[in-house]
């Protein structure tokens, strides 16, 4: 077979990496004069004065202001525009979807949310229907958000992979091409991301693990689910399936069952909770409302719930020994349905966990609570959006 000539670079991919190099200093270390980003790209005035001059023009840069010298005359200053552009960002639960427009510097400048009509004999279209019109309305001019919205990020409970959703139960979605529905829709790139990575993200970025180098979110919720993080970086596996921890199995009995909608570990911690949810009128399997309600009974000195909270972090701890001796993260923070009770959550895994395994990672409490999915999706889609805008 021939070999390959060598590819080489052409004047689009250097202009490309120019530009990257600009944007990016000025984000980390603006507003800087026109000299300062020639010291700190090593790029040629010339090169720094053509580009500088259509990322103006683009509203990417603007103007912030001059410097003063005692010699000649004085110089702009120019700073990234995170401000002149944002981004959508948007988190579909069971019930509900909730939406922001976040600027490109992370400040939230609209939020709306829509609870979904699931009447109907389709609730799967109901929902798609319901985030469409959520995302209409956001990208309306009665948000009062002048910056053009040019992304959007959408988080869903379920495994999410090249923009397509291939399971998730909660919402009667398989093989669902979401990335694509929305983008026909609003005419936007699109990034849909699973709610435990996008938990993970969001408490990496501004929350309980943010000077984490390796961790990992367990969220409760419907399910059970963990969001992985490596140096900064999501770790996604085969076909975006990593973190579906709630189909470990528990045991050699385990062996005589299959598994579908629920892993065995979720069937287990479902059975011993719906009981308490049943007592308070809540149907359905969804496991981080039942959670809440057997921990209420614990707390009013049930004994029974006592007993059915020992047994659910026993499970836990066998989830979080999987996790702990395989990645061996520096921090687990718990997510989801544990915030109202992740104090005493931490405690009785952490207990378990001491003398098991070689090292216990540290246990923390959510710092964003139910905002943290939302918030990594919205972080998530700056990074692709100013991607996007640098290579422009």
């Amino acid at each position: 077979m021939k070999p390959r000539a060598p590819r080489t670079a052409t004047t689009r991919h250097v202009t490309a990496i120019n530009r990257t190099a600009i944007l990016d200093v000025l984000r980390e270390h603006g507003p800087l004069s026109r000299r300062d980003i020639q010291e700190r790209t090593g790029l040629g005035s010339a090169t720094v004065e053509r580009l500088c001059s259509a990322l103006i023009e683009e509203g990417a840069v603007e103007v912030a202001g001059q410097m003063r010298s005692s010699v000649g005359r004085p110089s702009s200053l120019l700073r990234f525009a995170s401000s002149a552009r944002a981004i959508m960002a948007v988190d579909v639960t069971e019930y509900t979807a909730r939406g922001r427009v976040v600027n490109l510097g992370g400040t939230t400048l609209y939020e709306e949310s829509l609870s979904f009509d699931l009447d109907g004999a389709d609730a799967g279209a109901a929902r798609i229907e319901g985030l469409l019109q959520l995302v209409d309305r956001l990208s309306s001019a009665q948000t009062g958000v002048t910056s053009p919205i040019i992304a959007v990020g959408i988080t869903v409970p379920g495994i999410v992979h090249a923009g397509v959703v291939s399971k998730a139960v909660e919402l009667d979605w398989r093989e669902l091409p979401l990335a694509d529905i929305v983008s026909a829709r609003c005419g936007l790139p699109v990034h849909v991301e699973n709610d435990a990575n996008a938990t993970a993200y969001g408490e990496w970025s501004s929350g309980a693990l943010a000077d984490a180098h390796s961790a990992v979110a367990f969220v409760l919720g419907a399910r059970l689910s963990a969001g992985i993080l490596n140096d900064g970086r999501l770790y996604r596996g085969h076909r975006s399936a990593a973190g579906e921890i709630g189909f470990l199995l528990s045991s050699s009995a385990s062996f005589t069952r299959y598994f579908t909608e629920q892993g065995d570990i979720e069937s287990s911690l479902a059975a011993l909770v719906l009981p308490f949810a049943a007592r308070e009128g809540l149907h359905g399997r969804r496991i981080g409302p039942a959670f809440r309600a057997m921990m209420a009974h614990c707390r009013a000195g049930d004994s029974e719930a006592g007993r059915a909270r020992d047994a659910f972090f026993d499970l836990m701890a066998l989830t979080l020994v999987a996790i702990s001796v395989v990645l061996s993260p520096q921090v687990i923070v718990l997510a989801g349905a544990f915030a109202q009770y992740s104090e005493e959550s931490a405690e009785q895994l952490t207990r378990r966990l001491v003398g098991r395994i070689p090292w216990v990672p540290r246990i923390a409490v959510s710092e964003l609570g139910f905002d943290a999915a939302i918030t990594g999706v919205s972080a998530l889609t700056i990074e692709h959006a100013r991607s996007a805008t640098y290579l422009a």
